[in-house]
């Protein structure tokens, strides 16, 4: 049997679980979530990701793993594993740190045995190999929450640049009507136009989200949203001539109040909602061991950034 450890880094949380190859299924007991303080020093954050693996590791009972995937925000040297996140307000301590090394050392394992991949790459993959864009070629992979990232596939493979894509795959710092797309296809985006509408301060979507089914002002901020969001992905998703349109993220969970206005403006596209979730994104790491397709995606890892 093959064992590897999927890990989704998220910046306010990590998630790691193990992952057997040969009936490829992901261990549902051995799923770690952990808080992180991302502005905590180096030390601090790498014991707290070393603490969420070796939970899964020590849970799972497997003496022997192929190797770790992380799935990672940008920016980021995916192939040589170096963090290159600044200014962001988040995980400024890990700033041109070798994380490979790091984590080398803290788990006893070689470098060539961590891996790490744009984490919405790796839940784009996750959802082309096992979840709603299994049967389709060409997918554009997208999360709403705390930002807004994506990722362009053909056939389960990230396109990083070519004339149908945007550069790197990413759209949150194209513009949008004046303004950049991660500031209004995010949390908050979504709370910034409730704000402005009502003049009253909510402090998450999911506020937002329960007042959707009674006030009216809720309910059009989502359906804005939706409407708008399709305007804006209209475009590239038509240059990609995109066959479907994958959503995860928080925000996906209120698909039920712009999803119509998403598809309005988007007649000729599959939209489907993430069933697997955050175990997309595992999935995705744990890929980076599937010899045949690490082979073809290495050379993708080298131009993401």
């Amino acid at each position: 049997m093959m064992y590897s450890i999927g890990v989704d880094i998220g910046g306010s949380h990590i998630t790691s679980g193990m992952f057997e190859h040969m009936n490829k299924q992901l261990m549902k007991n051995t799923i770690v979530t952990l808080p992180v303080d991302n502005g905590a020093s180096k030390s601090e954050i790498l014991s707290q990701w070393t603490e969420a693996i070796q939970r899964t590791m020590s849970i799972s009972g497997v003496a022997h793993v192929e190797g770790i995937g992380l799935a990672v925000p940008g920016p980021f040297d995916y192939y040589n594993g170096i963090c290159l996140i600044k200014g962001v307000q988040k995980f400024d301590s890990l700033y041109e740190v070798n994380i490979r090394e790091e984590l080398s050392s803290r788990l006893n394992l070689p470098g060539d045995k961590i891996r790490f991949i744009n984490d919405a790459a790796s839940f784009s993959i996750g959802e082309a190999k096992f979840g709603e864009a299994s049967t389709f070629r060409r997918c554009v992979a997208i999360t709403l929450g705390t930002g807004f990232g994506s990722c362009f596939l053909i056939d389960g493979q990230p396109i990083v640049n070519g004339p149908n894509v945007p550069e790197q795959g990413v759209l949150y710092d194209k513009y949008f009507d004046g303004h950049m797309a991660d500031d209004l296809f995010s949390t908050r985006g979504l709370i910034n136009s409730f704000n402005q509408l009502t003049g009253k301060k909510v402090d998450s979507v999911l506020d937002i989200y329960q007042m959707a089914k009674e006030n009216t002002t809720a309910y059009e901020v989502f359906k804005d949203f939706g409407s708008e969001l399709g305007k804006f992905l209209k475009p590239h998703l038509s240059l990609f001539n995109a066959e479907v349109l994958i959503l995860g993220g928080n925000i996906s969970k209120a698909f039920e109040y712009f999803g119509d206005k998403l598809q309005e403006q988007l007649p000729e596209i599959k939209i489907t909602v993430s069933k697997l979730n955050e175990n997309a994104a595992l999935i995705g790491g744990v890929s980076l061991f599937e010899k045949g397709y690490y082979s073809e995606l290495s050379t993708t890892l080298k131009l993401m950034n």
